[in-house]
């Protein structure tokens, strides 16, 4: 009876970080396509499906869906790994290291890079306290 009430716990605790793996990511999708609409950064959230020969719509929803189950993976990764720390310190680290591996060796302008850097930035500080939130509520 005990493990089964773990297990049940444990379920809904895996899907509250899937879904707050979702909703970063549509938030992150939804934020960089309005900075690119508005050309406060020069990264197109649909340019890594644009070789698709696809309706437009189409490219839109791959890559939001990419970029959601991204999310959702990092989201259990970030869960998995570091619950247990603080979320502010976590979440910005985890920031600045995704800033450095997506571009790092790209030459941008300043402008570019500080827009994305800081999106980046609060979409891992919010995966960073969402899941820590809910690490904190399941104890």
């Amino acid at each position: 009876m005990k493990n089964q009430k773990m297990s049940n716990q444990s379920g809904y605790f895996n899907r509250k970080i899937i879904q707050t793996g979702i909703a970063s990511g549509s938030l992150l999708f939804i934020i960089s396509l309005l900075a690119y609409t508005f050309h406060f950064s020069k990264v197109n959230p649909v340019s890594p499906v644009l070789f698709l020969r696809q309706s437009t719509a189409i490219q839109y929803i791959i890559a939001a869906l990419i970029i959601i189950i991204i999310s959702v993976v990092l989201s259990l990764l970030y869960y998995a790994l570091f619950r247990k720390r603080t979320p502010l310190l976590a979440g910005f680290v985890m920031g600045i290291v995704l800033f450095l591996l997506l571009f790092a060796f790209i030459s941008q302008s300043t402008l570019n890079l500080i827009t994305v850097f800081c999106l980046l930035l609060c979409y891992c500080v919010f995966i960073s306290v969402s899941a820590s939130w809910i690490y904190e509520r399941g104890r």
